[in-house]
């Protein structure tokens, strides 16, 4: 019997996702556990192995279109069966899953009516998402109504997306191409429902008429704001309006460090970057400075004592922060060897899940690009982040071995830490700075 493969849901968070290449073509046999294609994933892609064995009757999704997780993506059965009749009779997992994704009829109506519930339910009984949650009690929203949806998310918790809208409507949004974080909805609690979807459709041609129409702008292309891009504004907005930031900027004197990271390739098989120094720095700095290696969730302040340390680093696919974990343990080549690999596969968009999340604070080096200052976002839900800028060579004052101040040139680097205020003060975050910059400026004290 034919089977329908879907495309997979990869990640707590992931709602869509799309075709990176498809490794088999229609009429290739294909065995159970066999790579079928790769898949893009809100931050990386993942070879996607064929949960049956048979022959690819059809691939029904061409590469790079974005589709909501569990969309029909291809059809594995034996040659001569009707692939087309499959995707047809194809239901999702459940009876009840497949009547809200069905088409659209009046039986649909039924869905849009909101009945209150009358027992009572324990919010702490649900497995909401972390936004889920907050978009809960941000909007009184009753959690008896919640208690019904079948969420869609990671091992069916319910995220943010499930409450906001119907099944129905997100059904109309996939086929129309609305936007449902643009869509206000008409339904208890502000759920978003078919007629609101159907109107912002109806609508939407006519603002797209009226930006084409302006004489002084061309407009070359409009692409929807969503996938990775999306992911990653939503994060650092969540970041940056709810965690009040907080910076501290210190110049640093690199002569020493130069000298060391040349004396150390001179003798080291493995090659190592002046990142990769800087990341075994900030690991022992949090080790001094414990209380800044934290993160704060819900009503909870929690402190590590691992060191996992992140690094930005702008792939394909939009930023994504592979972690070094454990850094504090960690020998220097051995975080030089790991990061080669983390920062290759992040570019490539290859890195697993586990790799790009568990971090407890973050790294942001633009040094490589001349960049002589910047501010960096924390990365939820992270307590700091460290901006790493180019090294420039700066007259500075100098004090000679008489005492007496001279003006010399030096390669200097700026560095800026940004933390939560909420549970970091100030003069922890001073005394990191002024901590990280005495390793950098006496190097050997990173290996001792």
């Amino acid at each position: 019997m034919a089977k329908v493969i879907v495309m997979p849901k990869l990640g707590y968070t992931q709602d869509t996702g799309s075709i990176a290449a498809w490794l088999k073509n229609e009429g290739d046999t294909v065995e159970r556990g066999e790579a079928l294609f790769d898949a893009h994933t809100d931050k990386t892609v993942v070879t996607v192995e064929s949960n049956c064995s048979g022959t690819v009757l059809k691939i029904a999704l061409e590469p790079e279109i974005t589709v909501p997780v569990l969309t029909p993506v291809a059809v594995v059965g034996e040659p001569g069966e009707d692939a087309e009749a499959a995707l047809a009779n194809y239901k999702p997992m459940e009876v009840a899953d497949a009547q809200d994704e069905g088409l659209l009829d009046d039986e649909d109506e039924a869905e849009e009516k909101e009945a209150p519930q009358e027992k009572t339910v324990d919010v702490s009984e649900l497995k909401l998402s972390r936004r889920a949650k907050k978009y809960v009690e941000e909007n009184d929203i009753d959690i008896n109504s919640v208690a019904e949806i079948k969420g869609t998310g990671f091992e069916g918790g319910i995220t943010e997306r499930d409450i906001k809208a119907s099944p129905l409507a997100k059904k109309i949004a996939k086929k129309t191409g609305v936007d449902l974080t643009e869509v206000k909805g008409t339904g208890i609690n502000g759920k978003i429902m078919k007629k609101d979807v159907v109107a912002a459709s109806k609508a939407a041609p006519k603002e797209a008429a009226a930006v084409e129409s302006k004489d002084d702008m061309i407009v070359e292309s409009v692409v929807p704001y969503t996938g990775v891009r999306k992911i990653i504004g939503d994060r650092l907005s969540e970041s940056k309006f709810t965690a009040p930031h907080l910076y501290f900027t210190d110049s640093i004197d690199m002569t020493e460090f130069n000298a060391f990271r040349k004396m150390l390739n001179e003798k080291s098989e493995q090659k190592i970057a002046a990142s990769d120094l800087m990341i075994k720095a900030a690991s022992k700095a949090l080790e001094k400075y414990p209380k800044l290696n934290a993160s704060l969730q819900g009503d909870q302040i929690i402190y590590y004592k691992s060191t996992n340390v992140g690094m930005a680093v702008a792939g394909d696919n939009g930023l994504i922060v592979p972690v070094v974990k454990n850094a504090q343990a960690k020998t220097l080549t051995a975080i030089a060897s790991e990061t080669r690999d983390l920062v290759e596969r992040a570019k490539a968009g290859r890195l697993k899940q586990e790799e790009y999340t568990g971090g407890t604070f973050s790294i942001s080096n633009l040094g490589m690009f001349g960049i002589s200052n910047f501010t960096a976002i924390i990365n939820p839900p992270e307590a700091g982040i460290l901006s790493i800028s180019s090294i420039r060579k700066t007259p500075v004052v100098i004090t000679d071995e008489e005492g007496n101040d001279q003006i010399a040139i030096r390669p200097m680097m700026n560095v800026q830490l940004s933390v939560d205020h909420r549970i970091i003060d100030g003069l922890l975050a001073s005394q990191y700075v002024e901590y990280f910059k005495e390793l950098l400026e006496n190097p050997i004290k990173i290996l001792m």
